[in-house]
């Protein structure tokens, strides 16, 4: 049986880990249609950043962060967020 120490250290260790995948995404974005694209990749940290920009009804432009799979299933002129909404 391990020590106790241990044990909370592995406990705190599996709470982290399960807070950081919980954590993986992004508040969505407003409805709209998709009118441009960004990535950036940092070679120093090993992170990458998805955004998209959309022009909601109202004619305004908000760029925003997603995921991944978010980023390229959305093309330039789809609709925002029932371009996301594609079968994994």
């Amino acid at each position: 049986m391990g020590s106790p120490r241990r044990t909370a250290a592995v406990t705190a260790l599996a709470a982290a880990l399960a807070l950081s995948v919980a954590g993986c995404g992004y508040e969505p974005g407003p409805s709209g249609r998709v009118i441009d694209k960004d990535y950036d990749a940092h070679p120093m940290t090993g992170t990458e950043e998805y955004r998209l920009t959309v022009r909601s009804k109202d004619g305004d432009e908000v760029e925003f962060r997603v995921i991944s799979d978010d980023y390229h299933d959305c093309y330039r002129g789809s609709a925002y967020p029932t371009c996301t909404k594609v079968d994994r």
